[in-house]
């Protein structure tokens, strides 16, 4: 990949939250991934970030729009997952709510393979599924009945996760809602599940 400018709006954010030093000239990159983020890994002396922006329309042949707040629900995601098993997401670092970005720890695909691209390659390893399952059910206990994070992602009413299958969102039954609402678990995971 070679390196990239951001537009302003990107840079700004670096510098007032305070993830650019006086004098250091960060090195971007635009990173694949996602048809509904601008997603970039930053360079800085010693050390990388990943900054990521909610776009408004997706870059997919129909038009199709999305509110720019989910980035500040996927957000608050990863800083609930962090804290409950910090060495399965990235380090949540700064936020915009307002902007729609956020920043996080860059992990190196060297080290971290997406667990989606491994199994499309045809890699299966049981033992990656059985840890991913593990997380999913240490997140899942560590959030049901739990108001105070209910209230957090009380958006799952109004703008269904795109991941969860159109039989959930079309069914009046309790299976994709009923899930939202006793206890949480992001639209990608497990799909963008990092291996170890």
């Amino acid at each position: 990949m070679s390196a990239a400018e951001p537009d302003r709006q990107l840079e700004d954010f670096l510098r007032a939250k305070g993830l650019v030093k006086s004098g250091e000239t960060p090195r971007w990159t635009p990173l694949a991934g996602g048809v509904s983020s601008d997603i970039w890994r930053v360079d800085l002396p010693g050390r990388s970030l990943c900054i990521k922006r909610a776009l408004p329309t997706l870059k997919v042949a129909e038009p199709w729009h999305a509110p720019v707040e989910r980035n500040a629900y996927e957000w608050a995601w990863i800083d609930f997952a962090a804290k409950y098993c910090p060495d399965a997401v990235p380090s949540p670092i700064a936020s915009d709510p307002q902007q729609g970005v956020f920043a996080m720890s860059f992990l190196d695909p060297e080290s971290y393979p997406v667990w989606k691209r491994l199994l499309l390659d045809g890699m299966i390893d049981p033992e990656v599924a059985t840890q991913v399952g593990a997380i999913t059910a240490r997140l899942h206990g560590a959030s049901a009945g739990d108001g105070e994070i209910a209230k957090r992602f009380r958006h799952l009413s109004r703008h269904p996760p795109r991941a969860l299958p159109a039989r959930h969102r079309r069914s009046p039954s309790r299976s994709g809602e009923q899930l939202a609402r006793t206890c949480q678990s992001h639209g990608d995971h497990p799909r963008s599940a990092r291996a170890r």
